[in-house]
This record gives structure tokens, sequence and C-alpha cells, in this order.
């Protein structure tokens, strides 16, 4: 089994997701870029000694190294009120989860960092008999204007990471990637640096910050326009892209040929534009 949790002190990029108004065709545009996705789950939180919904229900694709989500409102909660707001603006990427050792050491952080608080939570969604749970750490809603940042930390790696949902037609492998579009990209990268704990390293129209697992990516919308023919969907900064690796360039692209979606070839990676019920792009490429 992959180890998806980091040691103490390092962070990870862990999942990204997909805020999208309807699951069945966000879910269907996914499996038609070769993802086998995890079955519908409702997610809920424990407050005390109850168990309460938190308003949203996913589908996952679970890979080797971190995981691509699919998030939609399930009901009228303060969290799914928030992802209708991020939906408004665009359906697409709108979460950066990084997870950790320790999310209560980073909620700490970050509130020392500056960064409004909110109390930790206690998620849970259901697999089988058993739920998956986290402990996750968020900042209040709307600080980062790219969408939702969050720590969290895994307490059941073997009921997220089950190994017969890891093998994909795609042979998706890792999400290493979450890429940003932002008119000054140095101050996204400061701010996420500040965020991550990380360093922010400025590179003309780009800049990057590298985790211990995956990075984070800005880039001015000209420069993605004109190097990946990327066009950012919702209002600047905003998430445009996750970079996933695969086994096989040849097979992705197969596999998109048949399914209608949009796709190129930009320097040595296989773009997807994907259709307006996901959202946002697709970079695939190999180690």
């Amino acid at each position: 089994m992959p180890n998806q949790l980091p040691s103490p002190g390092e962070v990870f990029l862990d999942h990204t997701a997909f805020f999208v108004p309807a699951m069945e065709e966000a879910a269907d545009a996914l499996e038609r870029c070769g993802f086998r996705l995890s079955p519908f789950t409702i997610q809920t939180n424990r407050e005390g000694d109850e168990t309460v919904p938190s308003g949203t229900g996913n589908r996952c694709a679970m890979l080797r190294n971190g995981y691509l989500e699919v998030l939609v409102a399930t009901s009228d909660t303060p969290l799914a009120g928030q992802l209708r707001e991020r939906i408004a603006d665009h359906p697409g990427l709108h979460l950066a989860a990084l997870s950790t050792a320790d999310a209560a050491a980073e909620h700490r952080r970050l509130g020392e960092a500056g960064f409004p608080t909110l109390p930790l939570v206690d998620m849970r969604r259901p697999v089988g008999e058993d739920f998956a749970r986290f402990s996750i750490a968020r900042i209040a809603h709307g600080t980062m204007p790219e969408g939702r940042a969050q720590f969290l930390t895994h307490h059941t790696e073997r009921l997220v990471s089950l190994p017969d949902m890891l093998d994909h037609p795609n042979g998706a492998e890792a999400l290493d990637g979450l890429w940003i579009a932002a008119d000054d990209p140095v101050e996204v990268a400061v701010r996420y640096a500040r965020f991550t704990g990380r360093a922010a390293m400025p590179n003309g129209p780009l800049a990057t910050i590298d985790l211990d697992r995956g990075r984070l990516v800005v880039m001015t919308p000209e420069f993605l326009s004109q190097t990946y023919g990327i066009e950012p969907a919702g209002n600047l900064p905003c998430f445009v892209a996750a970079s996933v690796r695969v086994s096989s360039l040849a097979a992705v692209k197969k596999l998109l040929d048949a399914s209608e979606l949009r796709h190129r070839f930009c320097h040595r990676s296989l773009v997807v534009d994907l259709p307006g019920a996901l959202g946002d792009a697709l970079i695939f490429h190999t180690a």
C-alpha cells in the first residue's frame, strides 16, 4: 500500500477538488479522462457526541500519491453555501488540500502566521461499514481568493487508499501539482509560502513553491495561455489546472482521442480542457 501520510515536519500536496453543480456529468468527464472513481458518499462532521452532515458529498479518483475529488452540495449548510459561491464564479478547481502529520500544530502555526483560523474539524465519510476520518485545519472563508486552502491529517489511511481503487485506465500514479493563474504571481506565491511554511521561488512570469511531495505553480494568464493554451475560467487569481503523473502518455492519448475532450501536447505533457460540467484543466505527464 502506498504511503499517503507525511512524516512529522513534512507537507504533502494531498488532493484538490472540483466544485461542481451536479455529480453525474462531472464524474462522466473525469471517467472519460481514464480515472476510476469511488462511489458517491455523503460527508459528515463530528461535533461533540453527534455526527452532523457537512452539506457536501464526493467521489474521488484515488492515486498512489494524492487524489482528485469531485464535490457537490447536498443540503443547505455553511460549507455547502461556500461551495455554491465558488461554483457561481465557475465550476472547477477550488481547493488546495495539504497533508501533515499534525493538523493541530499547523492550525497553531497558521494563527501565528496571521491567518484567521477556524476551529479544527473532525470530518468523516463512510467507507463500507466504517468511516474514513480526517482532522482538518481551515482558515476563514475568503482569506484565499483562489478558493479553500487547508491542512489535513489522515487517521485511517487504510480506508482512503483502498488497493482496488488505485489502478486507473489512464495509468495515473500521482497528483504532483496545482496551478494558479494570477496577474501578480509573486504576491500569490508569497501568500502560499506563508501558508505552507515553504519558500516561494519567483522566476519572471511564474513562481513555484516546492513541497515535500508536490508543488504549487503560479503563472500569469498570458504565460499560461501562450505556453499551455489554458485560459482561466474564473476571476483572477484562481486555480486553473491539476498536474497528474502517469505511466505512459500514449495510453492517455488513446483514451482522450476516444473521449471527444479537447487535448493537445505541450512541453512533453498532454493538456486536457475539461468540459464546463467539471471545469478547468488537467495536465498529464510522465516522470
